[in-house]
């Protein structure tokens, strides 16, 4: 396991403006349902096609995740954020000209592009704490917020007075607000101190890799299954006839639940250990994709939505938490980005063909049995966390008995 000293990430001004960088990267995503069903009034699109067009967003949010690898220690962090928004609001902003279904995947994978860097970055700075399960909760806390509060306004008070335009600006200004503005209170470049030179660090960084990539896999699988659902809520509400602002109204409330789980998550920290908490909280998401299988009123779809949404940022928190503490290098954590990319861009497309192949009962199915198996992947990984940290132990109690 890596040693970290206590890092000036640890404050809570960098927690909060990292976290609106975050909440920008995040952005999009977190508007999907919405964004869908006005793209779908406004273009004619269909599931299959906005499916695809969450593909085209996310592969360019997934390449521009991994190409942070190359730059992300390299360049200034406030003017990767400045100019990863300016290009996201370029993008939003050409919408507005009505571009052709092919124009139209091309500018997502632009915006996507712009959010994917923004999200690697938050992942990289939040990565640097010495207590990353917390970070990481209070990160993926606040990030969703913002989201929350769009999925109210949006529906609610912009769509009514200036329509699919007046949606469109409302979301270039809240990029602006959030990747632009806190730049002079997040760090220019990473002060993460390590002790390279260590015995535990060797006999740890023999694992660690293994620990990493069993908790990206995890991670990966999770998004995959969620995002598959997410995509699709406000259409499957609309299928059983609730209409658009009610629908707005419970997904902005199942958002502030999901932050709530990012918050507990981070309260909780490893005072209950890294497993039982995820268990108990997949659990409970089981039982929302059930509630939504079976809704027939607003008050099972409020419970199976609110059920659902928890399970994102809590779960996150932990498999995010064990990836950052085994990173020994400071740098696979950016990655996460590219786990949230290639599930957010796999998981509609899945979403959309089970829709319309087999209905909407199918993609629940398929996102259940994603967290089964995200269970089953992020054990295995605290299982190797938990025996590296014995071995590292024993090695040392060895050294001490030898002197």
């Amino acid at each position: 396991m890596k040693t970290t000293k206590i890092n000036p990430i640890d404050k809570t001004s960098v927690y909060v403006c990292a976290g609106l960088v975050s909440g920008a990267g995040a952005l999009l995503l977190n508007v999907l349902p919405l964004l869908f069903g006005a793209f779908a009034e406004r273009f004619g699109l269909g599931e299959h096609q906005l499916g695809n067009l969450a593909m085209a967003m996310n592969l360019g949010f997934g390449a521009f995740g991994l190409a942070s690898l190359l730059w992300i220690h390299r360049l200034s962090w406030r003017v990767i954020s400045a100019l990863s928004s300016a290009l996201v609001v370029g993008a939003i902003l050409f919408v507005l000209r009505n571009p052709s279904y092919q124009a139209l995947l091309v500018i997502m994978a632009l915006a996507g592009a712009g959010t994917g860097a923004l999200y690697a970055l938050a992942m990289t700075i939040f990565g640097d704490s010495s207590q990353p399960e917390r970070a990481f909760g209070f990160k993926l806390g606040i990030e969703t917020v913002p989201g929350a509060l769009l999925l109210i306004v949006l529906p609610v008070a912009v769509a009514p007075v200036w329509g699919f335009e007046g949606m469109l600006i409302t979301i270039a200004i809240a990029m602006v607000v959030m990747g632009i503005l806190p730049l002079p209170w997040v760090p220019r470049r990473s002060e993460r101190q390590r002790d390279a030179a260590g015995a535990q660090v060797r006999i740890a960084s023999a694992e660690s890799r293994t620990i990493v990539w069993l908790s990206l896999v995890a991670s990966l699988v999770f998004l995959t299954g969620i995002m598959s659902v997410w995509a699709f809520l406000e259409l499957m509400g609309k299928k059983t006839g609730l209409a658009s602002d009610t629908i707005g109204m419970v997904l902005a409330l199942g958002f502030l639940i999901n932050a709530g789980g990012g918050f507990i998550a981070s309260a909780i920290g490893l005072n209950v250990g890294r497993f039982m908490p995820v268990a108990v909280v997949i659990l409970a998401e089981l039982l929302g994709l059930v509630a939504l299988a079976q809704f027939a009123s607003l008050t099972s779809y409020v419970i199976g939505v609110i059920c659902f949404l928890f399970s994102i940022g809590f779960v996150l928190a932990y498999t995010f938490g064990v990836m950052a503490e085994f990173d020994l290098s400071g740098k696979l954590v950016a990655l996460g980005a590219l786990c949230l990319s290639l599930g957010a861009a796999f998981g509609p497309a899945i979403g959309g063909f089970l829709i319309e192949a087999f209905g909407y009962s199918a993609v629940l199915v398929f996102s259940g049995a994603c967290s089964v198996a995200v269970l089953a992947i992020y054990g295995a990984a605290v299982l190797r966390a938990q025996l590296a940290f014995q071995r590292t132990q024993a090695a040392g109690s060895a050294v001490m008995s030898g002197v």
